[in-house]
């Protein structure tokens, strides 16, 4: 594996383990938190143990600070009809997985307080060579007409890990960042250009109403949302994607 070739290894950990917790701290005080919160529970006060361990380890051995960044989501700001939205915005989360992800946020915001980085990247869609809907566009899963479409909003995989890593060395003590290319589309148009890209049939266009009736309920979940996602943050940063819009991942890397 490409990690082993660097010279990392693979840490099992159990995060609700308050020793395994301890020993990860004992490790490195830089950590890129992506774990999503447990979803057989409300609340996951995981991240809170994190930062006070970590309080309580540098008060007792003046060790270094942590240097945290959580990976959160996009869909913590809601259902905003197609509206612009940037780090300024207020979240507005509709879903039980949006609001578990408020809840760590508000987690992260401790670590800051108690004296560490806490820095929070609010990502949209994760796209990657590997990370394309092809199996959704060869099944022929319906997309919404344009008019009555979702705006989605997508950032490619490299970009997220190297946006991640960028925030945790200079992003300060604290900052939340929208780890957006910031070139929405409509999500069928995504579909589209995915599927022309590769040379697939484009998946059909059905009503708004019909498609939520032939899709799961975890897919709904996604597609129903619309909002246009922007960051004023990474230019604050000095930070280049490497990808700036998903046409110009595929006109580069598309088979």
């Amino acid at each position: 594996m490409r990690i082993r070739q660097q010279g990392a290894q693979a840490l099992p950990c159990d995060l609700s383990n308050k020793r395994d917790l301890l020993k990860a701290l004992s490790l490195a005080h830089r950590v890129l938190w992506m774990a999503a919160p447990d979803t057989s529970t409300a609340v996951d006060n995981t991240l809170k143990r994190l930062a006070l361990y970590a309080a309580a380890r540098n008060q007792a051995w003046h060790k270094q600070r942590l240097h945290l960044t959580y990976i959160s989501t996009t869909g913590v700001y809601g259902n905003a009809q197609g509206q612009w939205i940037d780090e300024r915005s207020p979240v507005n989360p509709q879903s039980d997985r949006a609001r578990r992800r408020v809840h760590a946020e508000q987690q992260v915001r401790l670590a800051s307080l108690l004296g560490h980085s806490g820095h929070i990247l609010r990502a949209p869609g994760i796209y990657g060579n590997t990370r394309l809907p092809l199996d959704r566009i060869r099944a022929g899963t319906p997309a919404i007409v344009n008019a009555e479409d979702s705006w989605s909003n997508h950032i490619h995989e490299l970009d997220l890990g190297r946006l991640s890593v960028w925030c945790n060395f200079k992003g300060g003590v604290w900052r939340v960042v929208n780890a957006c290319d910031g070139e929405p589309c409509k999500m069928g148009d995504y579909f589209d250009a995915v599927a022309d890209a590769y040379q697939l049939q484009r998946p059909p266009r059905l009503s708004r109403n019909a498609v939520k009736e032939q899709v799961s309920p975890m897919m709904w979940s996604f597609m129903a949302e619309s909002r246009r996602i922007r960051s004023v943050e990474q230019a604050k940063l000095g930070f280049q994607l490497k990808y700036p819009s998903v046409d110009h991942f595929l006109s580069k890397h598309a088979a």
